[in-house]
């Protein structure tokens, strides 16, 4: 996604059975719960490992879609009023396919356990990963010793570099021709070539609406300035090892200098000379300057005690007075899998899925490097006067895409920082209106036209009602046999146990419209039936209970997938970020197209979509998210 969602998840345990009124559970005696983190607002302590597979590209990637944009013949050609991909389809242009390298984890860590190339025993860098885990310059390793068509020469360690980072040259057979020679080069060297660096991407799951080649993460990936040995290989991930210019190589390590120069001139301390807060892009900033970032540990399932992450700027903040938490990101609703910490409430304010906290980092003049229109202007004053000039094709190329640099979808979790960049930011914003979402944040009541053409014919309303005080009402106690069962009507149905309200009379809300039996309208009046409490979420709840692992048992239709198909899927024809009243600006890099794309950047509509019943462009009627959610799990 553009920016990450920050969403938290906490499994809900229930239950499974009915039994009858009569029987009795013996009390079983609780096991204390370890104490959770101040710092977080779920109790969860992440295990990740290295396994699995993850796929890697080498070479660059051509990419004539984003030549064709970015050239004369670029025009609206299905007069949409807006030139994209579809523009290009239609005047034959489209990208190709590549088949990607396949790695599997379990053979990179056997074969790299026994240090074949002298660089180390597992990871060349032990000093960052705990053991079993690699970082992408590993991945480069492990390829160079597998293939007979890629060669790593003049290996440099980061003790001689000076940058806290290995450098070396590769070459690449790019031609197949067997000889290593520089035939291999095309636009960029191939042969003993010091210019090799990464672009990443992670899995987005059935998500693919932001891989366009300008707007999006692109089908090549991101390309950025870190360190190759620090940054972690993660389940999913796809990496593309590429040449790129010469001013990209010096671009990178005049960024790499400049943080080791603030390292030294604090004397080894890592000193972040600014952390901004920007509830709003119309508010004051809240900054916090000199603030010294120490290591808090949160990852000891992947880094070596000590290490330090983005993720240690807030809490070193937090440390200090700011008000901050984390939650937890399991997968999404999508399949993507995620599992990792993400900044959910800062100074008061909290996300609500589609609204919250992005991120930035780096250099100030680093900032706008990576955009659709980046002049690559870094010797003057605003780009940090380098001495450096880029060739105008070279900057194309290299630099301009909407992602890369200081804005990248990493982790903070995993993003390491040993050594201190100029800034972090945390900025509040929206994406509602990016992704042609609905709001439904469960904070206010809210109209909701349920009938499938949208007319107007089958309108509800929809809210969060108030659970019984423990003296009003019959309310349920653990005694009930369906204690913990989210859905009444499992057990309470005509042809099952229909007890209560004249035999087969269930309470209806049929003020708000409804003509369905509501579980939470149920618990008006008989209490949540021993639901866990929320966890701060205001919003929709579906991104981290929808997935396969995480989707609630005993909640009806909402612990149901359906398969949408055809006009069913709304989501193909909400594709535009406006800013000007719904009519996109073709001109604005940062009206961005949010079509659904497949993995090489090529328009592709979804046909066909596996999906909760609660999502962005759906709702359960019984179950309806976030208003059933969160009145049985109040926060």
């Amino acid at each position: 996604m553009m920016r990450n969602f920050l969403l938290s998840t906490l499994v809900l345990s229930l239950l499974t059975a009915c039994g009858s009124d009569d029987s009795q559970e013996q009390p079983v005696d609780p096991i204390p719960s370890p104490k959770k983190s101040k710092y977080l607002t779920v109790n969860i302590k992440p295990e990740a490992k290295f396994e699995g597979q993850f796929e890697v590209y080498l070479g660059r990637y051509p990419d004539p879609l984003k030549d064709w944009l970015q050239s004369d013949k670029a025009r609206d050609l299905n007069q949409d009023e807006h030139i994209d991909e579809r523009d290009a389809h239609l005047d034959g242009v489209y990208n190709p396919k590549e088949s990607p390298i396949i790695v599997d984890a379990n053979e990179m860590d056997r074969l790299l356990r026994t240090n074949p190339d002298g660089l180390g025993a597992g990871s060349a860098r032990p000093d960052i990963f705990v053991e079993g885990h690699y970082g992408t310059f590993d991945a480069l390793r492990y390829l160079a010793l597998m293939r007979s068509d890629l060669k790593l020469d003049n290996i440099k360690a980061p003790i001689d570099t000076g940058r806290d980072t290995f450098e070396f040259s590769v070459s690449w057979d790019s031609n197949g021709d067997g000889a290593f020679d520089e035939q291999d080069n095309d636009i960029y060297t191939n042969y003993q070539s010091t210019d090799w660096h990464t672009r990443i991407k992670f899995d987005g799951g059935e998500l693919t609406t932001l891989n366009g080649t300008l707007d999006g993460l692109g089908p090549q990936g991101e390309a950025h300035y870190e360190r190759l040995d620090q940054m972690l290989i993660q389940p999913g991930m796809t990496i593309r090892f590429q040449p790129f210019s010469p001013e990209m190589t010096q671009r990178r390590r005049w960024v790499q200098d400049r943080e080791i120069a603030r390292l030294q001139e604090s004397g080894g301390k890592v000193i972040l000379p600014q952390l901004i807060v920007m509830k709003s892009i119309n508010t004051q900033p809240l900054v916090v300057q000199n603030l010294e970032i120490t290591a808090h540990d949160m990852r000891p399932d992947i880094f070596q005690p000590g290490v330090i992450t983005k993720m240690d700027i807030f809490l070193s903040a937090a440390d200090s007075g700011l008000d901050v938490a984390f939650n937890y990101w399991p997968s999404l609703s999508t399949g993507a899998t995620v599992e990792h910490f993400g900044l959910f409430r800062v100074d008061g304010l909290a996300s609500e899925v589609a609204r919250g906290w992005t991120t930035g980092w780096g250099e100030m003049v680093t900032d706008n490097d990576f955009n659709p229109l980046s002049k690559c202007d870094f010797s003057s004053p605003a780009g940090g006067s380098q001495d450096l000039v880029v060739d105008p094709e070279h900057c194309r190329l290299d630099w301009q895409s909407s992602f890369g640099g200081t804005k990248m979808h990493i982790m903070s979790d995993v993003w390491v920082i040993n050594q201190p960049e100029e800034y972090a930011l945390a900025l509040y914003g929206d994406h509602y209106q990016l992704f042609g979402m609905e709001e439904y944040s469960g904070k206010a009541t809210a109209e909701r036209d349920f009938s499938p053409q949208e007319d107007g014919s089958d309108i509800m309303t929809l809210q969060v009602f108030a659970l019984p005080e423990d003296d009003q009402g019959p309310i349920l106690e653990e005694t009930h046999f369906g204690w913990g069962i989210a859905d009444c009507t499992e057990c309470h149905n005509e042809s099952k146990d229909p007890k209560g309200h004249g035999g087969y009379s269930w309470p209806i809300n049929s003020s708000d419209g409804f003509d369905k039996t509501q579980p939470y309208y149920c618990a008006t009046c008989h209490g949540n039936n021993g639901a866990p409490q929320g966890h701060g979420e205001t919003a929709r709840c579906f991104w981290c209970h929808a997935g396969d692992s995480n989707t609630p048992k005993h909640h009806g239709e909402a612990s149901t997938r359906k398969l949408y198909q055809g006009d069913e899927i709304k989501s193909n024809d909400k594709i535009y970020n406006s800013s000007q009243g719904g009519v996109p600006d073709p001109n604005d890099p940062n009206d961005l197209s949010v079509l659904p794309r497949d993995k090489d950047g090529n328009y592709s509509e979804y046909q066909e979509i596996w999906s909760s019943v609660n999502s962005d462009w759906d709702m359960s009627r019984v179950f309806p998210d976030p208003y059933s959610c969160m009145t049985c799990h109040p926060n």
